[in-house]
């Protein structure tokens, strides 16, 4: 990050400083350059001497918590970056490849700011290995039920039942929407699952696109093509649905980082794509689609949540936020189905949008607190009490 990572959330205080504070990592040390002063803003520069790739923090050493980093920078390189820092004793963390150094104790006195800093105790990839095993396993877990359900519309296909179809087409697109996949977690695979419609063709035209998975056959359900036509792309979705346990199975399959930012990301997509509507093909399910996202992000959050509730000062407030979303997007769901997009009231629509937006500016707090760092001594991994 190139800003501080606490202060994230709050307007900084004026610094009262024309000039940044410059310190130097490496050869010559001149992180010690700087003792401290008054709580509040300060403006920095980094400039790396040391020949790797170098990460900074501003920890506090009594508890753990950074307040703020500077990531990977190489030789030759200056970084500038702004920090509200609270009264307290600090120490610059300098880490390298190969070496940690620490400053001397930085000195911040004064009052407490007029809001809140959070710190960030750092977690690790090692930290974020259990979470992504549990939501691998729950991942896994659901694809059983997705491949029945693609084997009924399949079936309804093979009856000649359009209708029939259009309902398992939704229930086993629903399904894969809540497993991470909105955000095309899973590369190739996941675009032969789920491709988006291709750009600047005509909503009438997309039928005949080249393109495919849930989003084709969705396009072609949608536009009374024929039967025939429709099941061998259903074959095809049957295919990559079958990989994805292997892929599942693969090492890093799911990363430290990835893991970090997948909740935040679902919903950040959703706003992107489904409430512009560019993800539609047909269906008008737009709202349907963000409902199932929103219950993928629960189910990314919980393994999480160990981390989270030591060091998410907003996960409560993230949890309130998410069900009154929910709640509001569900508004829409009636007994002869959902409401299209298109269909909404500027209002209405307006308040969808609100909604979705704020949730996702909740959750960047978790992925700002989960975003796998070097851990600033060697401390084992943070238990999961």
């Amino acid at each position: 990050m190139s800003s501080s990572t606490a202060s994230a959330a709050a307007p900084p205080l004026p610094s009262g400083r024309p000039q940044p504070i410059e310190l130097v990592v490496g050869s010559p040390y001149g992180i010690d350059d700087w003792p401290g002063g008054p709580a509040g803003r300060y403006d920095f520069v980094f400039v790396n001497n040391e020949g790797a790739g170098a990460e900074v923090y501003l920890e506090d050493p009594a508890t753990e918590r950074i307040y703020l980093e500077v990531e990977h920078f190489g030789r030759g390189v200056s970084r500038a970056v702004t920090a509200s820092v609270p009264p307290g004793t600090y120490r610059w963390v300098c880490i390298t490849d190969y070496t940690i150094k620490y400053s001397r104790p930085v000195v911040i006195t004064g009052d407490p700011l007029p809001y809140d800093v959070h710190g960030i105790i750092p977690v690790t990839g090692l930290d974020l290995r259990i979470p992504i095993n549990d939501y691998v396993s729950w991942i896994t877990g659901q694809l059983p039920a997705l491949t029945h359900q693609v084997e009924q519309l399949r079936g309804a296909l093979q009856a000649g039942d359009a209708a029939a179809a259009r309902r398992a087409w939704l229930i086993a697109h629903l399904t894969y929407e809540t497993l991470g996949g909105a955000y095309r977690a899973y590369d190739e695979t996941g675009d032969a699952i789920n491709a988006d419609p291709p750009r600047g063709i005509a909503p009438d035209r997309l039928a005949d696109a080249d393109f495919a998975g849930f989003r084709k056959i969705e396009a072609m359900l949608w536009h009374d093509r024929p039967m025939a036509t429709i099941a061998p792309y259903v074959d095809a979705l049957l295919e990559a649905v079958g990989q994805l346990a292997g892929e599942l199975a693969l090492p890093n399959a799911i990363t430290p980082i990835d893991m970090g930012r997948r909740a935040h990301e679902i919903l950040e997509d959703a706003l992107q794509w489904d409430l512009n509507g560019i993800g539609d093909a047909g269906s008008q399910t737009e709202l349907a689609t963000v409902d199932a996202n929103i219950t993928g992000v629960w189910q990314a959050l919980d393994p999480l949540r160990p981390l989270l509730r030591k060091q998410n000062p907003y996960l409560q407030q993230t949890d309130e936020q998410l069900q009154l979303t929910q709640q509001l997007i569900r508004s829409h769901h009636h007994e002869d189905g959902w409401v299209g997009l298109a269909a909404l009231s500027a209002r209405h629509r307006a308040a969808v949008n609100a909604a979705v937006q704020h949730s996702v500016e909740l959750l960047s707090h978790t992925a700002a607190v989960v975003d796998p760092r070097n851990a600033t001594r060697d401390r084992g991994p943070i238990t999961h009490d």
